[in-house]
């Protein structure tokens, strides 16, 4: 079975088209079961009536009375699918914008079943493109990127913030095992670098498959402040370089 977490924040549009393209995705070439949890994190605009309103395709919605961020999001998306699943499943988590397109997922459950625990959709990686982002912000996530790898690498890893992964079941039920609601602590978008370290630190396989990333389809703005991104992420990356993580 393949569950797919989405976090979402006021994403009343974004969310008809993907849950349409993942419906057609699980009717199409993944020869497995799709099930999909969406957290609707506090939103002011219809998310949660739009996550429901979708036919064909199992869509269990999870309500945060009051925004709570991306980190909070992502642990109830991921406690409630790590609930749910075996662990030979495989668990997806997805921005909920309609950037990420859910045709690699097949490609991502394959390589799981290869033998890789993490798979990570990944921009730089060979294949990988991003489509309607300003060239200075390209710069500037590529040059993270760099900076990331420099500092802490992780084998077979050039994207550490992207939110697009699959992970084999097992190793999630693992890592909350040993971190508990910590396992997914950092706030914002860093939360997604310090769960691929922790994973790391347990010897998970992990690896990339490219991604096109299309945010020429993203109906609003950003909800991502780049630099603050970098500055958290640089900071976590100390942290966990000089072993001041458990």
């Amino acid at each position: 079975m393949i569950l797919v977490v989405l976090p979402a924040y006021n994403e009343a549009d974004a969310l008809p088209p993907l849950l349409s393209r993942l419906k057609k995705a699980s009717l199409g070439h993944l020869q497995s079961a799709l099930s999909v949890i969406v957290v609707d994190d506090g939103s002011t605009d219809a998310t949660a009536d739009a996550a429901r309103s979708t036919d064909g395709l199992a869509v269990k919605v999870i309500v945060h009375p009051k925004n709570r961020g991306l980190s909070e999001a992502i642990r109830t998306g991921l406690l409630a699918a790590v609930e749910q699943a075996r662990d030979d499943d495989v668990i997806v988590t997805m921005d909920a914008d309609d950037t990420q397109g859910p045709g690699l997922i097949s490609r991502m459950t394959m390589l799981i079943e290869e033998g890789n625990d993490v798979v990570v959709a990944s921009r730089y990686a060979p294949g990988g493109r991003v489509l309607g982002v300003p060239g200075g912000r390209r710069l500037l996530s590529r040059g993270a990127s760099a900076l990331f790898r420099l500092v802490y690498p992780v084998t077979g890893v050039r994207d550490y913030t992207c939110g697009y992964r699959a992970y084999r079941a097992g190793l999630l039920r693992q890592a909350f095992a040993r971190w508990g609601r910590d396992f997914v602590s950092e706030p914002g978008f860093s939360c997604m670098v310090d769960i691929l370290l922790k994973l790391d630190r347990l010897g998970a396989v992990i690896t990339e498959a490219p991604l096109i990333l299309r945010y020429d389809r993203k109906p609003g703005k950003s909800k991502m402040d780049v630099r603050r991104t970098v500055l958290q992420t640089l900071k976590l990356l100390g942290r966990h370089r000089f072993g001041r993580v458990d």
